[in-house]
């Protein structure tokens, strides 16, 4: 029999959250990092359903796949962060723009301490399978923004049109980076993690041109 906490019940132990009555979205994204196999979980047999329960260690898996998936909305986005360095410390990157020095991101208060210690640890070598990340966020975002809607992406659609960081952010996000390269091009880069996201983007643009010419040398063979 499996001895763990169902989904539901590890959501209340860890964010006081009753996603019954206050977020079955919040279930909803847990259960998405389920079927993807990030959250690991064991089948509790029973006579007439079965019952899912999250298997040993996995606790803080739940509770960090959660505040990164506030913030960037695509489960496999999440897992990825888990698995590769590189994407993981891009998103860091990411997340230290986004937080900046706000109190609160569309009405969702912060912490400045704990964001910025948030984002430091996310672009660390801290294992995210064993090691909580710290909670930036009063509320969590889910709860507030409802369904579809990553704290990331609705604060990019709020401020893309006046926020050229934000038109970068956004751009790359949608994975244009030739878009995002000429944008970065128009920065002052003196602002450190503005300068991090630009060098970040020419090295991806740059490997991007060399798998076309990879390409290009394979079909002329």
């Amino acid at each position: 029999m499996a001895s763990g906490m169902t989904v539901p019940d590890a959501i209340r132990f860890l964010f006081g959250i009753d996603v019954a009555k206050e977020s079955t979205y919040l279930k909803d994204k847990a259960n998405s990092l389920v079927r993807n196999k990030l959250i690991k979980v064991e089948t509790e047999l029973k006579v007439q359903r079965s019952t899912k329960r999250l298997a040993d260690g996995q606790l803080d898996v739940l509770f960090n796949a959660l505040l990164l998936n506030a913030i960037f909305h695509d489960p496999k986005d999440v897992k990825k962060i888990f698995e590769d360095k590189d994407f993981r410390y891009h998103c860091a990157v990411i997340v230290s723009q986004l937080f900046g020095e706000s109190n609160s991101l569309l009405g969702i208060a912060l912490s400045k301490t704990t964001a910025a210690e948030f984002a430091d640890a996310l672009a660390s070598d801290c294992d995210l399978l064993k090691k909580r990340l710290p909670n930036p966020f009063a509320v969590m975002p889910q709860l507030a923004l409802g369904k579809n809607l990553s704290l990331l992406h609705a604060l990019l659609a709020q401020s893309a049109l006046t926020s050229s960081t934000d038109n970068l952010l956004l751009a790359y996000l949608n994975n244009d980076i030739d878009k995002a390269l000429a944008l970065s091009r128009q920065l002052d880069t003196n602002n450190h993690s503005v300068k991090q996201l630009v060098e970040h983007i020419t090295s991806r643009h740059k490997e991007a041109e060399e798998f076309d010419d990879l390409l290009g040398y394979f079909q002329k063979m």
